[in-house]
């Protein structure tokens, strides 16, 4: 297999570099602009590119191989995993006007059919290969397995499963070669992948996130309650990037285009213009004049985009970005809202045009450019996606106070306060961080606080022993330095034991615990003496009062 390949059949004249081989059908490629070709990867970017810029010939050479080291960095750094699953001929119709001529096509190959009306399906549930239909039959009801489904003007919870298809519109043809491909093994990838450790929602007492569970289209993604696990189907996962761009901790990561691939990709676009497309981008169907410096950024899920893609596209390019989408995710929505915020403080520009149509393309085109001293790289290597928009966001803000941008609903950052008088330094709060925006500092005995990694789940509220003691603010980013350094919360001083002079715990957590039992001791001196111990010697003064107790005993036989 060789690397790249191309096939021409639209300019003659066209010139590209060595490495890309030309209108050779017989070889097999790890990347090609065409599916005449036969190749791992199909780039229809490269074709969109050579045939709408208005770049020189030598420059044309240049960005095309850019293309193409693109995607194969792409496939290099991908952590996808390819599975496939048995599955049989069993099909559901469901139509009210009737698909009679495509149910006899499918019988002919092979297939078994059952034909229903929207009125006789109540639900469905499974996933290919083993799907269930729920079935309505005068005052009864029962369940049909099936393979596939196939239904006209689906209703919202028809299109859920893997193995359900909207055939409105469809030839009859094009059916059936859908349910070919499919069959006898369903293809599937895995196709997000997941860090239990920071997530917001993962085995928390309260739920305080859901997020991808609720911007989740189908059912790959679902919560278990009662052990706050998240479950994930990767067979009915539709590869939309939804989840990823709201996981407010960055747990939630594409498998074929990792937030560090997409830095490296990132990387090769200094000094151009990058005009974001996916999947969903018809690309054959799009003729526009691209000025030189314009290129397309190819990413491997539409909607996965969230505030530390972005940033760190916009600053290794040194450029304003474009995106051609004809809907935003609610994350890419909150993202776009922040970083243009951001961009009209620091620079008066705009950061990301978002284009959903050829009119606003051509726009956006007119008004993207490079955006003077924004241009920055940083090695992302094993930071999570907070840490990386607040190192790139650093950088912005410098030493200058630029003011505060408004956070959304689904991106959202928060301000922590304690209260100092009632607060213990018991460190529940900080235990409760697991994305170490809250930490202690054994050497001052306090408490510290980041708020540029703080994703204001407010489970540090929750976990808080003491009453009215933490706060969280949401809904702000202040752009100052102070921002993205720990700043203290609270502190204290450790008491030491009254009989070793050993330090063991906080002042304020010693005085608290024997205010509250000394009243329920009376005159006990050795356990109101207790109160101020360390654990051994506490022990050792129970132990020996019991001593001193047995003798007294003794002698007063």
């Amino acid at each position: 297999m060789k690397e790249f390949g191309f096939y021409n059949d639209f300019d003659d004249t066209l010139m590209l570099n060595e490495q890309i081989e030309i209108n050779n059908e017989k070889e097999e490629y790890l990347v090609s602009n065409s599916p005449k070709l036969k190749a791992n990867i199909i780039a229809p970017e490269i074709n969109f590119y050579l045939k709408n810029t208005t770049a020189s010939v030598l420059e044309k050479a240049k960005n095309t191989l850019l293309l193409y080291e693109a995607r194969a960095t792409a496939f290099d750094m991908a952590k996808d995993v390819d599975y496939e699953k048995e599955v049989g001929k069993n099909v559901v119709i469901v139509s009210n006007s009737g698909r009679e001529e495509l149910a006899n096509l499918l019988k002919e190959n092979g297939y078994k059919v059952i034909e229903l009306t929207h009125f006789e399906v109540k639900f469905i549930y499974g996933a290919a290969g083993e799907l269930s239909v729920l079935i309505l039959r005068a005052n009864d009801e029962f369940e049909v397995d099936c393979d596939f489904f196939l239904v006209e003007n689906a209703r919202d919870y028809m299109l859920k499963q893997s193995g359900c298809y909207e055939i409105a519109g469809l030839e009859d043809e094009a059916v059936l070669k859908i349910l070919n491909e499919k069959t006898p093994k369903f293809k599937y990838k895995s196709l997000t992948q997941y860090d239990s450790s920071i997530c917001q929602y993962h085995e928390r007492r309260n739920e305080i996130c859901g997020r991808c569970v609720d911007v989740c289209p189908t059912v790959a993604i679902l919560k278990e309650d009662e052990t706050k696990h998240l479950v994930f189907s990767q067979i009915d996962c539709v590869n939309c990037g939804n989840c990823i761009s709201v996981c407010p901790s960055g747990s939630l990561d594409s498998t074929l285009m990792p937030q560090n691939s997409f830095a490296t990709i990132a990387k090769l676009y200094k000094g151009k213009i990058p005009l974001i497309i996916s999947n969903e981008t018809n690309l054959d169907e799009l003729n526009i004049s691209l000025p030189e410096n314009v290129l397309p950024f190819f990413i491997s899920a539409p909607h996965m985009l969230n505030q530390a893609h972005l940033l760190t596209l916009l600053q290794e390019s040194g450029a304003s970005v474009i995106l051609f989408s004809k809907t935003l995710g609610k994350g890419e929505k909150d993202a776009i809202s922040i970083l243009n915020q951001i961009y009209e403080l620091k620079f008066k520009e705009t950061a990301i045009y978002h284009a959903k149509d050829k009119n606003e393309l051509e726009e956006s085109l007119k008004k993207a450019k490079f955006i003077a001293d924004s241009q920055h790289t940083i090695n992302e290597y094993a930071l999570p996606k907070r840490e990386i928009f607040a190192k790139r966001l650093e950088f912005l803000v410098g030493s200058e106070d630029l003011g505060v941008v408004k956070s959304g609903e689904m991106i959202r950052y928060g301000d922590v306060k304690i209260n100092t008088d009632s607060c213990t330094l018991c460190l529940s709060c900080v235990g409760a961080c697991n994305v170490s925006a809250l930490v202690a500092d054994k050497k001052t005995n306090s408490i510290l606080f980041n708020p540029s990694v703080c994703t204001a789940c407010g489970y540090c509220e929750l976990s808080c022993a003491e009453k009215d003691t933490i706060s969280l603010e949401v809904g702000k980013i202040s752009l100052k330095p102070e921002f993205f350094t720990y700043n203290e919360l609270a502190r204290d001083e450790l008491f030491a034991c009254v009989e070793c002079g050993k330090e063991f715990a906080t002042k304020k957590a010693v005085e608290k615990i024997a205010t509250i039992m000394q009243p329920r001791f009376g005159n006990d001196r050795v356990k109101i003496k207790a109160l101020y111990c360390c654990a051994d010697c506490k022990a050792k003064l129970m132990v020996q009062a019991q001593i001193n107790a047995m003798k007294e005993d003794l002698l007063n036989g």
